[in-house]
């Protein structure tokens, strides 16, 4: 199995427990919404719910980003790209692919710096250490620059490199 293969089914294989993690996180936080607005209603208000509601939303945000950036989906100028010339077009997507990569290491950088330094509190209301909510900064962006790996392989060696 050629290294370019092994990056691709890698790479699909991350986004798809990414994918499950993220209907699994939408529903819970559907579902803790839900529960607070109902026991706002009818009973006393859950103090924790918001606040876990929130958590699974960055989780969520960050594990799904890297899920738009696999697939392609996230907004993107194409009309210069459009009037490149084709050889030109792969050299722009590769620059491309090449600065989101190094926005992700820095994010990626940051956010472990920032885990550390905040990384002691813990949240308000469910009192978890807040290091496993700053942690969604480095995975997600980690998860995201992998694919930036898994791009930038695909578009230097194509569909020929992933057969050999």
């Amino acid at each position: 199995m050629s290294v370019i293969t092994f990056f691709r089914k890698l790479s699909d294989a991350i986004n798809k427990v990414c994918l499950t993690i993220c209907v699994a996180l939408l529903g819970a936080m559907v579902v803790t919404t839900s529960v607070q607005i109902i026991c706002r209603v009818f009973f006393t208000a859950i103090s924790w719910s918001e606040e876990l509601a929130r958590y699974f939303l960055i989780w969520t945000s960050l594990l799904g980003a890297g899920c738009v950036y696999k697939s392609g989906s996230n907004i993107a100028v194409l009309f210069v790209q459009g009037l490149l010339p084709q050889g030109l077009k792969k050299f722009a997507k590769i620059l491309v692919h090449i600065l989101c990569g190094f926005f992700f290491a820095l994010a990626i950088y940051h956010g472990i710096r920032y885990m550390g330094m905040m990384g002691i509190q813990k949240s308000a209301s469910l009192h978890i250490p807040m290091k496993f909510m700053y942690l969604a900064i480095p995975l997600g962006c980690g998860i995201m620059e992998f694919h930036v790996i898994d791009a930038i392989l695909g578009e230097i060696f194509g569909k020929e490199g992933e057969e050999s």
